[in-house]
């Protein structure tokens, strides 16, 4: 007889067989299969958030940011910082994931009122999301400022040099604040909504007629596992990403202000005339001032492509590789 129970795919549960170790693996692989598919969009984007308006007050939209990378530094170029971005991403999506198991299994292992249920998981997010960004912050601004100009911080180690000569050790923490204040709801909100959504996308896949006498006898099948986290993840990730993106591109302007072009390191055109920040509610309330309210939402439409795919790639993946350990 085939038991009707499933482990409860994100987070902590009883029912799980996989240890800390594996779903460690499971996360790790989640990081770098997403760093890789979702490389050029994050190119783009931050290049999008961090270009001042042409003289006539408009932005270079996407089909011509894309032609101008391509015809200026051919398609390598949206893939520079990328092995940054894997070590980031692997920090990143591990951490979140262990930090949010440990912290609901902490919680969960004692009775706790159902109707706090949501509130509990969405407050362990907040916490994963606030280690991660706090852990990933150097090798992030090392990745920035890789992208835009790579030759003067080319490489891990001398990019770390270079990051170093431009204002010491605090410039690794440009942007930190803000990473904390967007990192901690927006992890907060993917993995509450996550675990809101899949349950229901699972229950209505495994729903049966009155001849199936074990409704989700089939839950483990890895089909339904992709389908059901492939819509969630979507759905988080565009959810998280709108509500915190403000923040999100204060951070990316935060995260340039100790860095200076070089003569003897020449600067893509889309790597030049950036806008930097100091402080961040100056840094908000200026881009109120100069670009009105919407400016402050500058770059989201690739930001939601690549929110969407991100969280599609990561949590499937870690999905069917918890599906693979198990079996």
């Amino acid at each position: 007889m085939i038991s009707n129970k499933h482990p409860k795919m994100v987070g902590y549960s009883q029912e799980d067989s996989l240890s800390h170790s594996q779903k460690l693996i499971a996360g790790s692989v989640a990081g770098l299969v997403a760093r890789f598919v979702i490389q050029p969009l994050d190119v783009l984007k931050l290049k999008t958030q961090l270009q001042k308006k042409m003289p006539e007050g408009k932005s270079l939209n996407l089909y011509s940011m894309t032609k101008k990378i391509l015809t200026e530094e051919g398609i390598t170029a949206f893939w520079q910082g990328h092995v940054i971005g894997q070590a980031h991403s692997i920090l990143s999506s591990t951490s979140q994931f262990f930090i949010y198991e440990m912290t609901t299994q902490l919680i969960f292992s004692y009775s706790v009122d159902p109707k706090y249920k949501s509130f509990l998981e969405f407050m362990c997010g907040i916490t994963a999301g606030s280690c991660c960004a706090t852990l990933t912050i150097p090798l992030d601004v090392i990745r920035v400022r890789q992208v835009l100009v790579k030759q003067q911080y080319h490489g891990m180690l001398s990019g770390a040099r270079a990051v170093y000569a431009s204002g010491g050790i605090l410039a690794f923490f440009e942007g930190w604040t803000a990473s904390v204040l967007m990192l901690g709801p927006q992890v907060g909100i993917t993995f509450s909504v996550f675990s809101l959504m899949q349950p229901m996308i699972l229950s209505y896949l495994y729903k049966c007629n009155s001849i199936c006498s074990h409704p989700k006898a089939n839950a483990h099948k890895p089909e339904h596992l992709v389908l059901a986290s492939s819509i969630a993840g979507s759905i988080s990730g565009i959810v998280s990403k709108t509500i915190t993106y403000p923040l999100d591109l204060a951070k990316r302007r935060l995260q340039i202000a100790s860095h200076r072009p070089q003569e003897r390191f020449q600067a893509p055109s889309t790597s030049r005339n950036l806008i930097k920040c100091t402080e961040l509610i100056k840094c908000i309330t200026d881009t109120v001032k100069v670009e009105g309210f919407f400016g402050l939402y500058r770059g989201l439409l690739v930001t939601v492509y690549k929110a969407q795919a991100t969280s599609i790639v990561m949590f499937t993946t870690y999905e069917f590789v918890c599906f693979l350990l198990r079996k």
